[in-house]
């Protein structure tokens, strides 16, 4: 991917991706839905890894919304469990990359060992520079997609690009 782009300096400063279609893909592969899910930490970690080496400097995954807690309740443990386990999983990965890690969105609607893990993170990654990746979670709507950018970036420049 990051070989097929020719101008590195057109690129926006903040990439924004919805996480979607995981339980489809497994689906469609005759696996159920936490293995799709499962399977989305490597898109994640493909992410991460363009992201970084093309210079973008924020990279917002809108993992989980607020519609997603009507999901069955095995697949919403299943997802929390995913979380706790990833995120202790690449922490030091995150750290010596160079990633920060913040969340957004309603963050005290997670369960505490989401919380713990999230805050565990964002501190042991609050020095990195090379890239902040934040993760939307539980989150709903406009409000959701405003608060995640970065307070001193506007969404759009007047060529009608998000930067």
């Amino acid at each position: 991917m990051v070989d097929n782009i020719q101008n590195a300096s057109s690129l926006p400063h903040h990439v924004a991706v919805i996480m979607d279609g995981n339980g489809r893909w497994a689906r469609e592969r005759g696996e159920d839905r936490v293995f799709g899910h499962a399977h989305g930490v490597e898109s994640v970690r493909a992410m991460v890894r363009a992201a970084r080496e093309l210079g973008v400097e924020y990279l917002t995954l809108y993992a989980f919304s607020t519609e997603n807690w009507s999901r069955p309740q095995a697949e919403i443990n299943a997802l929390m469990e995913l979380l706790v386990e990833s995120l202790a999983g690449e922490v030091e990965d995150l750290v010596s990359k160079g990633v920060r890690l913040r969340s957004t969105g309603a963050i005290g609607s997670l369960p505490e060992a989401c919380r713990k893990a999230l805050q565990d993170v964002e501190d042991k990654t609050a020095g990195c520079k090379s890239l902040t990746l934040i993760l939307a979670l539980s989150y709903s709507g406009p409000l959701g997609v405003d608060r995640s950018r970065p307070k001193n970036r506007p969404f759009w420049n007047s060529s009608g690009v998000h930067r």
